[in-house]
């Protein structure tokens, strides 16, 4: 009898066979290589495809809104999970609080530099380009929903409707004044910011740290800036930018832009409201005149993620929160295909903790999915102001890890649109309340 390593060299010895088992191996290797690329560049990122224990939970991501006790667990038909109990934090209530502080200082958090110590003048350099925002992507047909959307809430009293680019949501975003004049002889355009009122609070406190970014569209590469006015609702700016050498057939092409946001030292600034002014349509003249505006909402900026549709009742005679997740639109495009196949998750937070999660089934191929699931969380009386929902839009991928498209944070120590849906909620009990939110970056 042969010997198998006989075998093995006789096999070799076939120049065919040699190279298909070189191939083999060589192929082998290659993926071997690039999976582990790929896991070393993305160890930080959690598969959603099973469920997370509490140690997953616990490295997830948690913006500083979320922070606080959430109790709780949640069911549903469709989304078992095992029982939870609520463990007896009445001792930690007070120590919890003061941890849990309103400042949004991270140690391992990236610094932003302080905006408006810069330049306050922006010189003419190249005519006006075919520079334009990005899309938003187009709405794909959707052939596979489950049920019909309007025989499921055609019982529900009120739905908002649905907002479209770049329609305003509704939202008061405060108003900004300025003026403008231009010296036709010296060729420049001034720009004076004096002031924004009624701003909408973006921190925690009840405040914003407003400034203002402005630009001569469609140049977006040359950015002026104010400065940070700190805890401000009414900022009162008064500064002053010029823009020379600007022939005045090239500046009637241009249109100004500015953008109002809410500083963060240690993450991304939160933009509250725009405002565009095409040149064309301003009377150029020496004299400054003088404009108020109404903001928009910053759908058409880059961090635009999409806009979330949920509906909440609370039940305070079986101490439950419903929470329904509808539907999103304009959600920002993942694949290479110019869609994504999202879904939701919904995780109960307490004392900082995700410790209950469900999430909802994914809808392939659509930026605007509908997917009206409900879930029920429960949560004690005694707890309600200490609990917050994270609802985390995410991309399904099958090969690669899941990627989180933003989230909407909802709570009691929330702000802005997300307490307004909370304070509605509790104020009547027992009636879905359904409300769209920004989907944001974590």
């Amino acid at each position: 009898m042969v010997s198998a390593s006989h075998k093995f060299k006789g096999i070799l010895s076939n120049p065919v066979t040699y190279v298909i088992a070189c191939s083999i191996v060589s192929t082998v290797a290659f993926f071997a290589i690039c999976a582990w690329c790929f896991k070393r560049k993305n160890k930080r990122k959690r598969s959603d495809d099973g469920d997370t224990d509490a140690e997953d939970l616990a490295d997830y991501p948690v913006s500083e809104t979320s922070k606080r006790p959430l109790l709780g667990s949640s069911s549903s038909a469709k989304n078992k999970s095992n029982g939870f109990s609520f463990l007896n934090s009445s001792k930690d209530d007070g120590k919890s609080r003061s941890q849990n502080s309103l400042g949004k200082a991270s140690n391992e958090s990236p610094v932003n530099e302080m905006p408006g110590w810069g330049r306050k003048t922006l010189k003419f350099g190249s005519p006006p380009g075919d520079t334009t925002f990005e899309s938003m992507g187009v709405q794909p047909k959707n052939k596979d929903l489950s049920q019909s959307y309007d025989s499921l809430v055609s019982s529900w009293a009120s739905i908002p409707d649905e907002p479209e680019i770049p329609t305003d949501r509704g939202e008061d975003l405060g108003s900004i004044y300025f003026s403008v004049s231009y010296d036709v002889y010296d060729l420049v355009l001034k720009l004076t910011i004096q002031k924004a009122v009624n701003l909408p609070a973006k921190d925690l406190s009840g405040t914003s740290d407003p400034f203002v970014k402005v630009l001569l569209l469609p140049d977006k590469k040359n950015k002026l800036e104010t400065r940070v006015k700190r805890k401000k609702l009414n900022p009162v700016w008064n500064e002053v930018f010029t823009f020379e050498g600007f022939p005045h057939q090239k500046l009637v092409q241009r249109t100004l832009y500015l953008q109002v946001l809410d500083y963060d030292r240690f993450s991304r600034n939160d933009p509250i409201g725009e405002i565009e002014l095409p040149l064309s349509e301003v009377h150029l003249q020496s004299e400054p005149v003088p404009f108020v505006k109404k903001l928009s909402p910053c759908k058409r900026s880059a961090d635009y993620l999409g806009d979330l549709l949920i509906s909440m009742c609370y039940n305070p005679t079986s101490s439950q929160i419903n929470i329904v997740v509808m539907k999103c639109t304009n959600l920002k495009v993942m694949d290479i295909t110019g869609s994504c196949d999202p879904y939701v998750k919904i995780y109960l937070v307490y004392s900082g903790k995700r410790i209950d999660k469900k999430k909802t089934s994914i809808k392939r191929r659509a930026l605007n999915p509908v997917w009206n699931e409900n879930f029920d969380f429960d949560v004690p009386i005694d707890k309600i102001r200490e609990i917050s929902f994270i609802l985390t839009v995410t991309d399904f991928d099958r090969l690669l890890p899941n990627e989180a498209i933003g989230q909407v944070i909802i709570g009691y120590r929330t702000a802005g649109t997300s307490l307004k849906h909370w304070t509605e909620m509790m104020n009547h009990p027992r009636k879905p309340i359904a409300m769209w939110h920004k989907i944001i970056k974590y």
